[in-house]
């Protein structure tokens, strides 16, 4: 998975590369790379429904780690084709985690009542 990903990145620079060069060698070079873009995109899109399936399947009989695995796997790939599955709700971005996706804890309520010391 991880080669298929590095290659689709240094097609999206490749085409860059073209849609910015001489106009002569433009167009067809372009047209080559994109359906190599198309392939690669392809193949890893293929392999997300696998793994998404692969989730649904090991879900369903009770293997929750194992599911758990093969969707964030999904999740690597798709974000890798710019289709990003919509995260559940209750995670949220912390501040100063690194970027880490954490579950957020509910609200404590708070002391309403005015006994102090």
């Amino acid at each position: 998975m991880h080669d298929r990903v590095a290659e689709l990145a240094g097609l999206r620079v490749e085409l860059a590369v073209c849609e910015n060069g001489p106009r002569e060698s433009r167009r067809k070079k372009t047209d080559e790379v994109q359906e190599q873009i198309d392939r690669v995109r392809g193949e890893l899109s293929a392999e997300a429904e696998g793994l998404e399936e692969r989730a649904r399947v090991l879900g369903e009989s009770g293997q929750d780690v194992p599911a758990a695995e093969a969707a964030v796997e999904a999740r690597r790939i798709r974000a890798s084709l710019g289709e990003d599955a919509p995260e559940p709700a209750e995670t949220r971005r912390r501040a100063g985690s690194g970027g880490k996706r954490n579950a957020v804890a509910p609200k404590a309520p708070e002391n309403t009542e005015g006994g102090g010391s």
